[in-house]
């Protein structure tokens, strides 16, 4: 095994540090489309979460080939803000440069995201498409499951990111960067696992309380 497989190989059963404390991985991915066969990552971020805290985030943009531009969906371009300055992507690492550091980081522990399978999905398709071997988790915590199960009951219908944000109150700048959204993925993470009643009724007076503002 190269050191490079040895970076990307992600224990499944080690999810806590050396005190013992759970260790989540928020992870966001920006991309060239939704099909992992064809498509791939132009940004990520990821946001290491101890004791209800963010305590480490790191992100990158990766340089895309032109293969990768010639498969990509130009909505998917339009909304990452690719297709607005590719020129940001210019002296951006390639996959190969970023993917170890990716393995390193998520080592240890419990991979979180909004549709977190697509996510990891995304992870494992580029590496097999790289030559890049190593272990990536199928599952993870979703928050989109912790949204259902704690802000369904507070009236959100919808449970995109955007829609949550509104339904929360909490600002849009910044939106489909893996920065901002891994940020907010973080924190909506910390405010639902292991929510109780009283979360969601509070939740519920706060959404009630701006409405009527």
């Amino acid at each position: 095994m190269t050191a490079r497989d040895a970076a990307l190989a992600v224990p499944v059963t080690r999810v806590a540090d050396s005190e013992g404390r759970m260790k989540f991985a928020v992870i966001d991915t920006e991309t060239t489309g939704l099909d992992p066969v064809r498509s791939t990552i132009l940004e990520i971020a990821i946001a290491i979460v101890e004791d209800g805290r963010v305590v480490d985030l790191w992100s990158s943009k990766v340089k895309p080939t032109e293969e990768d531009l010639r498969l990509a969906h130009p909505k998917a371009l339009e909304i990452n803000g690719y297709a607005a300055d590719p020129d940001a992507w210019a002296d951006a690492p390639s996959w190969e440069d970023v993917a170890p550091k990716v393995g390193a980081i998520l080592r240890g522990a419990m991979p979180v995201g909004h549709a977190v399978h697509f996510d990891l999905g995304m992870i494992r398709a580029v590496n097999e498409r790289h030559g890049i071997r190593g272990r990536v988790p199928h599952r993870g915590v979703d928050t989109i499951t912790l949204a259902v199960e704690h802000l369904a009951p507070t009236g959100l219908r919808r449970f995109s990111l955007d829609s949550i944000r509104a339904w929360l109150g909490w600002s849009a700048e910044g939106a489909h960067t893996a920065e901002k959204d891994v940020e907010d993925t973080a924190r909506l993470f910390i405010l639902l696992y292991r929510a109780s009643w009283w979360t969601r009724l509070r939740l519920r007076i706060d959404v009630l309380w701006r409405a009527g503002q």
